[in-house]
């Protein structure tokens, strides 16, 4: 029965990302930043979610985007807002975001870690060009 119910939660994970992946505009074809808005509320969600961090990593690097790696921030100074915790990612471009999160190394390394949904499950999430300067 405990075995099931690992599995149930597993899949339920992999589901998740899948249908997170599926709701969300394509990414922009140029280089952007990823940054999740998070509320981690004790020193053991800090320490999974460094965990997971550091697994989805190695598979980007695995997957062929070893300049790429996922990075933790926490609030500095008295906090404002509801989030005290970032999570960023920055991303040659829509095209190398894709490859990776269609991997199989990606596929593993979140399934690895159910904990994830739960700890970011009321973050925001956005996607983040550069302006550039206009040109004169």
């Amino acid at each position: 029965m405990k075995r099931t119910t690992s599995v149930i939660a597993r899949l339920t994970l992999v589901v998740a990302f899948a249908v997170t992946a599926l709701a969300q505009e394509a990414p922009p074809k140029e280089p952007f930043k990823a940054v999740h808005l998070v509320n981690v509320t004790s020193a053991a969600d800090v320490a999974a979610l460094q965990a997971t961090l550091a697994d989805i990593s190695a598979a980007v690097a695995k997957a062929g985007h070893p300049n790429t790696r996922y990075r933790l921030y926490k609030v500095a100074g008295t906090q404002a807002g509801a989030y005290n915790y970032l999570v960023e990612s920055s991303w040659s471009g829509g095209e190398a975001y894709d490859q990776v999160h269609k991997s199989a190394e990606w596929l593993a390394a979140t399934k690895k870690h159910p904990e994830f949904d739960r700890i970011t499950k009321d973050q925001v999430y956005n996607r983040y060009v550069e302006v550039q300067a206009a040109k004169r």
